[in-house]
């Protein structure tokens, strides 16, 4: 008898002590989740753009005579200040080459519209087909000099529209781009002999994209980087856009693009003609949007996404539309309002009316 009341004392103990632990078991399976805000966020659409450093101001030093020059001052790269003397010419030794050696296409070219007469201009050419032809082989004509002079010519020496200068200068401040004229060898008409650039002209031009181009504007801010000018930023403005698009061919793609020119507002030394240059082109397309972390967000087997809002220790859904995705964050266009709480982790919940302990997040906002 005293057996059997010990033995239903500790059946009783024992059933007492599993309904004391229930409780304490079914706490422990409920997950502690972390609850957040969203977060209104001023969004600024942002168009990444690369092309190239070019000065805008430049100018290229022509001369309308062939010279040889005695000195050339300058090298490229080299800094120069508007009127320093850029190379000297050897003024002798270039006329006596233009007398003796000068073509009849060259003579008729170099001087003034009606300074000789057209009887003379005929004279000249038939004198240089001539002695191309096979009919000159053999003869001597003598020097295109010799029968312009005994035609009633003026010298190439004496001619007063075959201006020879003395020196060439800077038309400009800039650095030397090009040099187009060595010391002793005649130089080209059809080239310029210096090409000097100006320094505080220059932009980035860089090609948009056709689907992109409609959201750039005139005046908008720009940040420019590059390769040559590393952990250096320097900022901007859209100062052009090209009136026309054209194709870019890329490996085996074809883009259509749009040139823009990005003026750049304190330009220095560091920064080079030719360098790779890539922009960000902050757009005027700016509002507020609410955004989430991705990780609270789900999505069901119909594609519809929702988050699970935290009311009282329940976990309950609510569908939203998501818009824009950010770096860190989605945009949520319906569904939610800035005072709403929802769970951080939306996978933490499991499913819809799941008990969870809501714990404060250590952010309320998203970036």
């Amino acid at each position: 008898m005293i057996f059997k009341r010990i033995a239903a004392l500790l059946l009783a103990a024992g059933s007492f002590g599993a309904a004391a632990a229930a409780p304490l078991v079914v706490l422990r399976a409920v997950p502690t989740v972390a609850c957040i805000t969203p977060r209104e966020t001023l969004y600024e659409k942002r168009i990444n753009a690369t092309g190239t450093i070019e000065a805008q101001n430049v100018r290229e030093v022509y001369l309308d005579t062939p010279v040889i020059a005695q000195a050339v001052n300058v090298s490229v790269g080299d800094y120069v200040r508007q009127d320093q003397v850029l190379a000297v010419i050897d003024a002798d030794t270039t006329k006596s080459v233009l007398e003796q050696s000068i073509p009849a296409s060259s003579l008729v070219s170099g001087m003034a519209a009606g300074a000789i007469s057209q009887e003379t201009a005929d004279l000249a050419g038939l004198y240089s087909a001539l002695q191309s032809s096979a009919f000159g082989t053999g003869l001597d004509l003598g020097s295109l000099q010799e029968v312009y002079e005994a035609a009633g010519g003026v010298p190439v020496g004496q001619n007063p529209y075959l201006y020879v200068p003395e020196t060439i200068t800077a038309p400009m401040d800039g650095v030397v781009t090009e040099v187009g004229i060595k010391s002793g060898v005649l130089s080209r008409t059809a080239k310029p002999v210096v090409t000097i650039s100006d320094t505080g002209s220059f932009a980035a031009m860089v090609t948009v994209g056709e689907s992109y181009i409609s959201d750039v504007k005139v005046g908008d801010p720009a940040v420019i980087t590059g390769t040559g000018f590393p952990g250096r930023e320097y900022t901007g403005h859209v100062r052009k856009i090209a009136p026309v698009a054209r194709k870019l061919t890329g490996g085996t793609a074809q883009e259509t693009v749009v040139d823009v020119e990005i003026a750049i507002d304190d330009p220095d030394n560091d920064l080079k003609a030719g360098f790779t240059a890539r922009a960000e082109i902050v757009t005027d397309t700016r509002r507020t949007m609410l955004t989430v972390p991705y990780e609270a967000v789900q999505q069901d087997e119909n594609n519809v996404e929702y988050v699970y809002m935290a009311e009282g220790s329940r976990a309950v859904r609510r569908d939203i539309q998501t818009g824009v995705e950010l770096l860190e964050g989605v945009e949520v266009t319906e569904g939610l309002g800035p005072a709403d709480v929802l769970l951080a982790d939306a996978s933490a919940a499991g499913k819809e009316g799941a008990l969870v302990n809501l714990q404060r997040g250590e952010r309320q906002d998203v970036l």
